[in-house]
């Protein structure tokens, strides 16, 4: 049994733990970083959580901080004691608006632990403006691969992002029969494509919602009576309609790569200029630009169209994380960390493409519940 126990936390060493240049990977010792939080201009508050057993007690522990991707105990550290279970270290010195990587350690006899490697920026400030504002509107076009007509909906979506690039999101959700995998076509479907098409009341493709607000509710006609789902020749006169409607919540994003350890790190700030009346839900869509298939339709070459603004995943999961605070003039923090695939749905002609960190950008909104899109904001990953 103590041997299978050592084999199953060995395993789960390796998950959480990065090796860096001259580390020993040591038997029977598990070890976490933990999120950065109490960021100043000079210090932070980090910390581990580590367990030890057998033969290879911990004798020291802390973190270490650099600002090279693989921090060690050779750059500088923290020093917090050897006691199995949860500890807090205190970072300070730090240098105003720079970029650094920190993980936990625990040293044996045997050598260095390390845990999983987090970034974070000194006197990072708080990303949401807390003026008034009107929202951003955001589409969700319903496409496919095998939809003649959808073409012409990127182009309209286009020619709206060109002309309010500050007030208007596109995430393309590749969902329905025109989308769904088949022979020789590439598949950019997701798992969350269904529930938003059953949402918004789809009966054609192209279709599009607008900040999840019913049709008629922003003045035109919607695709079924009474539903959100509209069709491409309304998506101008919606977003316009989005464009005036004051916004109770701003956003404020910051979407970070780690290349050593493939971890996308996304800190969302929000701040209410009003009162979120009812249950807020944060949604963290990963989209890809510049994604290369064979498209019904598509100009000016049918077999090598360019996809972007596809919908990769949901960070937040299906409908988003609940916002727990919404009152008039509160601040809301989250940072999410995410492990970013090398391709979603394979690499070949029936795959979805590999991902390729430049192309990848982050759109945060809050909804209220599952719809009315409250605010959006698009941000590029860095």
């Amino acid at each position: 049994m103590k041997n299978w126990i050592s084999a199953l936390l060995i395993s789960v060493f390796f998950v959480f733990t990065f090796s860096c240049d001259n580390v020993s990977i040591i038997d029977d010792v598990v070890i976490t970083t933990s999120p950065v939080t109490g960021i100043t201009k000079t210090s932070a508050i980090c910390g581990g959580t580590f367990i030890s057993i057998g033969a290879n007690a911990v004798t020291k522990s802390g973190v270490c901080w650099s600002t090279d991707p693989v921090p060690t105990i050779k750059d500088f550290k923290t020093e917090d004691g050897a006691t199995t279970g949860t500890y807090i270290s205190n970072l300070t010195d730090l240098t105003d608006q720079t970029l650094y990587y920190v993980c936990a350690y625990a040293r044996t006899k045997q050598g260095v632990a390390y845990g999983n490697i987090l970034s974070f920026t000194a006197g990072e400030s708080f990303l949401a403006p807390t003026t008034p504002s009107n929202r951003v509107a955001l589409l969700e076009d319903f496409t496919g691969v095998r939809c003649g007509y959808c073409p012409d909906g990127h182009a309209r979506a286009k020619i709206i992002k060109d002309l309010y690039p500050d007030k208007f999101v596109i995430i393309a959700v590749h969902a329905g029969s025109y989308a769904a995998p088949a022979s020789g076509w590439a598949n950019f479907t997701t798992p969350y494509g269904a529930a938003l098409v059953g949402q918004a009341n789809v009966s054609g493709y192209p279709a599009g919602t607008m900040s999840r607000i019913k049709a008629d509710a922003l003045g035109v006609s919607p695709q079924k009576a009474g539903g959100y789902a509209m069709s491409r020749s309304h998506w101008k006169a919606a977003a316009e309609a989005v464009m005036q409607i004051p916004a109770p919540v701003n956003i404020g994003a910051k979407a970070t790569y780690n290349p050593v350890n493939g971890e996308l790190t996304v800190k969302v700030d929000l701040y209410y200029t009003q009162d979120g009346n009812g249950d807020n839900f944060l949604n963290i869509a990963l989209l890809q630009d510049k994604l290369y298939s064979k498209q019904s339709g598509g100009t000016p070459d049918a077999n090598n169209y360019e996809q972007n603004h596809v919908l990769r995943d949901m960070i937040t999961g299906q409908w988003g994380e609940k916002v727990t605070t919404t009152s008039a003039g509160s601040k809301y923090t989250k940072t999410f960390t995410y492990n970013v695939p090398t391709n979603y749905n394979g690499l070949g002609t029936e795959g979805g493409g590999a991902v390729v960190i430049n192309d990848l950008n982050i759109v945060a909104f809050v909804c209220q519940d599952s719809k009315n899109v409250l605010n959006a904001l698009e941000v590029d990953v860095e």
